[in-house]
């Protein structure tokens, strides 16, 4: 046997906490880590679909550890969906840093467009997205995407919110 095989003879095993979120009726939210109930900090409270922001930033320690989320739907749908941990950016120590003069006559003017929808689960992670191209799938199901990366300075491109649990989506063109 070879080197190259290996590593898949014995694999190493990465596992994440699992986070079981099940919705019944009304908005109560039952919650489970890794087969553990998980209460809210106040044990009087109980979590709710409103709550679900608090209850994925619990679930994650304030984005400080990466969580598999499964949010059991009461109509017995099943949403999935990996919270990564924010990553800190790291500095290196001997670099020297420009002062902030320097900073302010290099940076670019900010150019802030907002974009709103409705439909969203109060609570709900909503993602921002800028699409840049679209793809079309094929009779399996798969879709491929591909990114012409000079499109990204390309003021055609549309901003999406996405909602993570409802599956809302909103777009809307950026001005040209």
């Amino acid at each position: 046997m070879n080197s190259q095989n290996a590593s898949f003879d014995n694999p190493t095993q990465i596992t994440l906490p699992l986070a079981v979120v099940t919705v019944g009726e009304m908005g109560a939210v039952s919650v489970t880590v890794d087969g553990d109930e998980f209460r809210p900090p106040n044990q009087a409270e109980h979590w709710t679909r409103t709550r679900f922001g608090e209850l994925l930033d619990a679930l994650t320690l304030g984005r400080k550890r990466t969580v598999r989320i499964e949010v059991h739907e009461i109509d017995g749908s099943i949403f999935t969906d990996i919270i990564h941990a924010v990553r800190k950016e790291r500095v290196a120590v001997n670099v020297e840093q420009p002062n902030a003069m320097r900073r302010a006559r290099h940076r670019p003017a900010h150019q802030l467009f907002e974009i709103t929808g409705s439909g969203f689960i109060p609570g709900e992670d909503v993602t921002v997205a800028l699409g840049v191209s679209s793809a079309e799938g094929s009779a399996d199901g798969k879709a491929r995407g591909l990114v012409d990366l000079s499109q990204l300075a390309d003021h055609r491109s549309e901003i999406m919110l996405i909602g993570r649990v409802s599956g809302v989506i909103v777009s809307e063109r950026l001005p040209s």
